[in-house]
């Protein structure tokens, strides 16, 4: 009996050791290999020999064969129609608090909530207070809906500022 227990462990061993080298996934290579063939590379001009020409938009639709640009007259351009005024922005006020760690909670917790939260601080007779906004928005009306929203789920009652 102790003869064969000796066998059986030995046998064990033999097949822990030599079971993995013989299946150790060497011919999982051969049996799928592929070969894949790669296009050469392609051969670009430098820049400096590149010619653009120029590109007619094809939602443009052209009056005729024979059309005629007029130069302006002056070479200077107009600066009452080159330079437009931006926009005005606007933005939600929705707290002003005097402790700095208050107000940057507040605003994280809008920005966790997926509102665009900032804290713009202000000094005035040497007191520092803090303005939670969100924003800034080109369209008044988006503020005024988010500033309904903020009433009815949070209770944050806000007005509505210029942005800077």
């Amino acid at each position: 009996m102790q003869q064969r227990l000796i066998g059986a462990i030995l046998l064990v061993a033999l097949g822990v050791i030599f079971i993995p080298v013989l299946l150790d996934g060497s011919g999982f290579k051969s049996r799928y290999s592929r070969s894949i063939e790669m296009p050469p590379e392609p051969k670009f001009p430098p820049l400096s020999e590149i010619t653009l020409e120029p590109v007619v938009p094809t939602h443009v639709k052209q009056k005729s064969a024979k059309t005629t640009v007029k130069k302006p007259e002056s070479s200077k351009p107009n600066t009452k129609t080159a330079l437009k005024q931006p926009g005005n922005a606007f933005a939600l006020q929705v707290s002003t608090v005097t402790i700095k760690d208050n107000a940057y909670a507040l605003r994280d917790k809008l920005r966790k909530e997926g509102y665009s939260a900032y804290v713009e601080s202000s000094t005035k007779n040497g007191k520092t207070s803090y303005r939670v906004r969100i924003g800034p928005e080109l369209e008044k009306s988006r503020l005024e809906k988010m500033k309904a929203t903020l009433s009815k789920e949070q209770g944050l009652d806000g007005f509505i500022v210029n942005h800077p």
